[in-house]
Formats: C-alpha cells, structure tokens, sequence
C-alpha cells in the first residue's frame, strides 16, 4: 500500500471515509461481513493522529482479543511507521488491568496482585464449599463459579447480590459469592470478571479518579461492539461522559454468542445510550460473490432485532448456492470428499476450504472419510473427535470390557465417573500387579481382600460391572452393549450434570459426542472391528502436511472466510437448534439464524449446504429429519436444490410424509415446495431393523440395507447373515438390520 499522509483516504470507499472522518459524537458503524471494518478502525485511529486530534494516549481501542488488540497495533504502528506503545489499545479485561494497577489500593489491592486463572478459581470456591459444608453433589463448584461469573458480567456485586433477586431459591450462591470476592481480597487475586467490576467500583466511589480517565479518553474507539455485555457497556458509559466522542463498529447481524454473556441490545440500544447520534452502513463487501451475499441478506432479513442493511459487491454475481439431501451421514461425507477431490484437481489449495458445522460432535464421519482417503485436516477451536475426552472414555471402557488385561484402559475409567479411587489407591493396586505378576484389574480383586479401604465397594461395584459386561458381550450386538456400559456405569448422567454446570455450548455437546459416537458403531459388525478400526485412526490421526482442510463450528469461524465453504448438517432440531428455540424462544431462533448468516458470508466464491434425512442418532429412533427452515428462507432462483440418487430411487420423502402427515401440516409452502418432486412409495418400515423376518429370511433372498442398500443373501447362521450387496462387496451383516424384498 503506497499511502502517505496526504493520501490516506483515498483508500477507503466512501462509507468508510464517512465513518473514518465523523470524528466528534456518536457514531455506530454497522459493517456488514467482509466490508472492512478492521481498515475502518485502523485508519480512524490514523485520522485522529494525522489531523492532531488526540495524542496517542487520549486513544482508547477497546476490542475483544488479545489477537486482535495485537494486529491493530501492528497496523497502526505500520502505517505510521513508528511505534505506538503509549496507545491506549486493548481488551476490556487488559486496559482494565491496567487503570487497577494503577488504582487497586483503593479497592483493597496490593500492586502485586495476581490474576488467577480458572483451576484456581475452582479450586477457591471447592475449598469455601467443604469448609461452609455446602453439598457438592447436585451444584458442583464449576455451577457456582459459571453463577457468579454471569453477576458479574451483570454488574452485580457480592454486596448488594440479595437485592437483586437473582437465584432467590439457591441462598447458597449469595453466601459462596460474598466469601470467594473475601478471599480474593485476603489473597490479593482477582479473576477476569473483578477486573472490570473493581474499575466500575472505582468509577463509582473515586470520582476524581474517574474524572482523570474521562478527561483523558478524548477518543473512544470499539471493536465487535455487538458482542459486549452489560458490565462492559456501564465500562464505557462512565468513561465517556466528559468528552462524548464514541465510535462503535459491529454488526448486529453477526451476534451469536449471548450464551456468554453477549447482549445485542446494547448495539440495538445506541441511540438510548449515547447523544449526537450518527449511524454509518458499510455494505460493501470485498469477500463473496453477489449470488452468496443475495442469499445471505435474504436470510438475515427474517430477523426482526436489527437495524437493517443490505451487502453488495462489485466482485462476480457466482455459482449459486448448492444445496444436496443425503440419506445418511457416510453418504453425505463421501460427497463431500468427492466435491473437494474435484477441488483439488482443479490445484485449489485444501487451505482455501473449509467444512461448517453446527454442532462439533458431527466432524466424526467427516474425519473417518479424510483418514481412509488420506486426505489432511484440521480442527479449529476444538479437538479430533477420537481424541475428545468422553470419546476416549467410552472406548476405554470397551476395550476393558473386550479385554480385561488391558492396564491402560484400567486406569483410565477405574475412577470415570468419580468413584473416590485416587493415586494412593491406583498405586497399591499396581504394586500388587507387579508383585503378582497379573493384570491390574485382577490386582483390584485382589485389592480387596488385602485392604479395609473406604474405597473397598466401589472397586468391588466396578469389578462387578466390568464381569457383567464380559459376560454379556456375547450375547448382544456392540451398539446395545454400549448403551448398558453408559448407563450402568451412570456416565451419562455425568455427562448430564457437566452440561448443567456450564455455560458455553461449545461445552455443551459432549452428550451430541456420545450419541455420534454410538452412531457411529453402526458401521461395524462387531466390538474388535470397531476398536481395531480406532486403533488405526489414532496411528495416522497426526498430520504433518501445511495444507489442510479445516473443520470448524460455526462459532469458531466468526472471521474467518474461505474460497469454497461447505455447511454440513442443516437439517430441523440441528440447525436451528433444538435447544435454542426451547430455551430461549424467538430471540433464540434469531440467534441461530445470524449463525447461519455467518456461516454463509464466510465463503468467497461457492457454497455447498447438505443435509441429513435419518436422525443422526437414529439408533433407537424412528424420527426423521427435515431440511432446516433456513434452506427453505434462501431465495429459490439462487440456490441449487437436488437429493442424491440413494434418495431419488427411494422416494424419501413421501416416505417421510406418509408416516408424518401432522408434521407436514406445519411445514411453510416452501418447504413443502422442497418435497413436493417425489412420488409416493408403499414401503413404510423401521430403516435400523426389522425383527419380523429374521425366521423367514432364507439364502438368495433379496434384502435392502439402509448404508449399503440392496444386496441377495448368500449364507445364514446365528443371527448374521453373508450379504452380497450390488454397489457394495460381501458383508457380514445382523439380520435384524436388513429388510426383507421379496
């Protein structure tokens, strides 16, 4: 960029010049996806400096990242070509820090106060609890440390918590709350949320101290101001007070993260908060072609909390969306796959692809596909899905189950859940292997005998458990021996009380990872099949390649954007999301539809949205999914709507209307316009099994498979029969799961 200091703003369009040179009052800048907000910033701060303004210093650049707090600087600094470290540039929680250092005697802190992190935060309310007695087994201490982290980002202080009315029937997290900021104090800590919450006690009581910061801040410059939450909002207002020069840059239409703590209305309030009003729409997108942001827009306009803008671009109108229905979720990864090999044919670098889901649990049989084709990837913001912690407990457990000489799967579940068993406990019991020379899981019998510990009956309930499910797992197919492991071992239930315990969904879909993973046994015949099949995915799951393919939650994408974006798993229940809606309502659907906003202006030049029609955890179910209403809100003369031809031959769909004629009634005229190409079919039955032929089923008859569809039987015996499938080879498969043609 040849910029100097006389041509600065030729490089800006004319929106952006607007929202660069409105310098005095009040401006909000909505800036739509890919419309350049990050310049906006950069050069408004450069403006400020140029036309002397402000000194470095009377700059205050709040934004949400470390990351993003650096580059900003980096920007700046370049521009300038000088440094710029008196600059007031920073996250909330760090410019915080730093006007505490400064002041923290005030607030009953040494200068050498540490920030703590979350462990220690945990590991504080844990020891207030067991010595105040409270019962830990219903509220664990991540309960009452979510609890006190979401009043303060409300701006409620320990001191004045029972007036708020907030968790009246829970007397307990008043009294937690009121002793955790005590011995903070007594500590000299803080933890992220007193960072802000102190500088708003100082704000409050030391207004000579708040003078001195509202005289200084000439300029007040913030970035993602649609993800701030109340306490950060009351931050800026009594910093802004003297000298009333505001800038905010967000886009209303890019909230999704009020799951912690984000509150858009904050942005949709601007005209309430702040006075000399200016607002400025950056709708000029330098990202995506005019085909993804026309259906994008079309999208986002269902919302009703916004302001309202539309993106353009001068870039190609492009390709139109494609938008393809599978059966399955093996189906719908070998399609992709097959998309991105053309891709690659075609010398498209992997790092300018990029797979979107919704939920982090439906990476699996994407990643099963990579690996087999060798295909590199990576995940963004999140584990592998073998490598994920309740993954690798469930497969721990069988492979105890399947060989109970196996010591590293021993050691892993002997205390998951927790069962009290610690490192004393676990290392008598390897002495005792050793010294005996046996497995350690005989050496807990053994154990037992030798030892009056406290721990004594839970070692012997789990011993117990393990025999039972040796036993059984002759009698029973790997998929049902798994569900009585989940739930005889109350792992699930475990699963359930972390969900209640946390607040942020990219946490919340460890249940969504065991329902995935039970899916996922479906593809194999047996237990030893599938634990040999992990064995060789965790031996090639490292990748040494720089070219990869990303996979990522929609959430983790946020600013991020790729050349050719495929979005899996747009399907009702999945994409809005079920929870969502339930909890939250209307505001909750419009959250999930700035997601699919989101998700959709990531992409430069071509999309590729695909759904599922079986419930993806349609192990024990007989419901079916529908495409997610957000296909049916994209304009129909920009999309590409087809269904693959595994659907085309079965007629799913009339399938799925004949059996769900009250869930059709409810369905808009779009959507039913989505299944209205196929014709009606006769067959109506359970696609997981069918018990009622097993007796009659006989070598050369011809039966259908869900995954591997029509093939004639070759041999019978003991449950299991040898099936030669027409588009597949020979497969051993339970005669329960397969439908009888004939």
């Amino acid at each position: 960029m040849d910029l100097n200091f006389n041509n600065y703003l030729d490089f800006l369009n004319i929106e952006q010049k607007k929202a660069v040179e409105n310098s005095e009052g009040s401006c909000l800048v909505l800036a739509g996806a890919g419309s350049g907000k990050t310049r906006v910033l950069t050069f408004k701060i450069l403006h400020l400096l140029i036309q002397k303004k402000a000194l470095p210093n009377q700059i205050l650049a709040v934004t949400f990242t470390n990351k993003a707090a650096s580059e900003m600087k980096s920007r700046v600094s370049s521009l300038l070509n000088q440094p710029i470290n008196r600059m007031w540039i920073g996250t909330f929680h760090s410019l915080s820090a730093k006007i505490l250092r400064a002041h923290c005697e005030l607030v009953g802190l040494k200068r050498n106060f540490i920030i703590i992190d979350t462990d220690d935060q945990l590991k504080l309310i844990k020891q207030i609890c067991e010595r105040e007695r409270i019962d830990l087994k219903e509220k664990t201490p991540k309960y009452y440390l979510n609890v006190i982290d979401g009043l303060k980002n409300k701006g409620v202080f320990a001191n004045n918590l029972h007036s708020q009315k907030y968790k009246k029937s829970d007397s307990n997290v008043e009294k937690i709350y009121k002793i955790y900021q005590e011995e903070l104090l007594r500590l000299n800590c803080v933890d992220f949320g007193n960072l802000i919450l102190h500088c708003i006690d100082i704000f409050k009581t030391h207004k000579d101290v708040c003078l001195k910061y509202q005289k200084l801040f000439k300029y007040i410059l913030v970035d993602e101001y649609q993800d701030i939450n109340k306490i950060q909002q009351s931050w800026l207002e009594y910093l802004y007070q003297i000298n009333r020069n505001i800038c905010c840059v967000g886009d209303d239409d890019q909230s999704i993260y009020s799951w912690r703590g984000a509150d858009v209305t904050n942005l949709l309030n601007f005209e309430k908060n702040f006075s000399n009003i200016k607002i400025i729409r950056l709708e000029q997108n330098y990202r995506s072609t005019q085909n993804i942001l026309n259906c994008a827009s079309s999208l986002i306009q269902k919302n009703s909390g916004r302001y309202g803008k539309k993106l353009w671009s001068k870039n190609d109108m492009g390709e139109k969306i494609s938008i393809t229905g599978f059966w399955e979720t093996g189906e719908e990864s070998i399609f992709v796959s097959g998309e991105i090999e053309k891709l690659i044919s075609k010398k498209i670098p992997l790092s300018e692809i990029a797979i979107l889901f919704r939920v982090a649990a439906h990476t699996r049989s994407f990643e099963d596909r990579f690996i087999n084709l060798g295909l590199p990837y990576k995940i963004i913001g999140g584990l592998r899905f073998y490598e994920r912690k309740e993954i690798r407990d469930i497969i721990a457990y069988l492979r105890l189950v399947d060989n109970l000489n196996d010591d590293l799967a021993f050691e892993r579940v002997i205390n998951v859940p927790k069962r009290g068993i610690g490192k004393i406990t676990l290392s008598k019991i390897n002495n005792i292997s050793r010294i005996n020379n046996v497995c350690m899981f005989d050496a807990a019998e053994m154990f037992i005998q030798q030892h009056a510990s406290k721990v004594k009956s839970e070692i012997h309930d789990f011993i117990i458990k393990v025999h039972k499910w040796n036993k059984i797992k002759k009698d029973i197919n790997h998929i049902e021996l798994t569900q009585i492991i989940l739930e005889d071992s109350n792992y699930v239930s475990y699963l359930e009380q972390e969900e209640k315990n946390s607040k942020n969904p990219e946490n919340l879909n460890r249940l969504e990872n065991i329902r995935e993973f039970i899916e996922s046994l479906k593809d194999f015949e047996n237990l030893e099949g599938f634990l040999e099949h992990v064995g060789l995915v965790m031996e090639n799951i490292t990748n040494t390649n720089k070219e990869t393919i990303t996979l990522m939650t929609m959430h983790s994408a946020k600013g991020l954007e790729f050349d050719y974006v495929f979005l899996a798993g747009w399907e009702e229940g999945v994409f809005p999301s079920m929870r969502s809606i339930e909890e939250l309502g209307n505001s909750g659907l419009e959250e999930e539809r700035r997601l699919a906003y989101v998700a959709l202006t990531r992409a430069r030049k071509k999309i590729n949205i695909t759904y599922v029609n079986q419930n993806r955890y349609s192990y024990a179910s007989h419901d079916y999914n529908i495409p997610s209403r957000f296909i049916d809100e994209l304009p129909r003369n920009l999309v590409d709507i087809k269904d693959s031809s595994f659907l085309e031959n079965n007629n799913f769909f009339d399938n799925y209307i004949t059996s769900q004629n009250n869930y059709q009634n409810h369905l808009s005229p779009g959507r039913k316009r989505l299944v209205s190409n196929y014709k009606s079919s006769d067959i109506e039955w359970d696609f997981n099994q069918d018990t009622s032929n097993e007796e009659n089923m006989k070598i050369g008859d011809r039966v259908f498979h869900q995954k591997f569809g029509y093939g004639k039987i070759l041999f019978i015996e003991g449950g299991k029969a040898e099936v030669d499938f027409e588009k597949s080879s020979q497969k051993q498969i339970f005669v329960k799961y397969l439908k009888f043609m004939n």
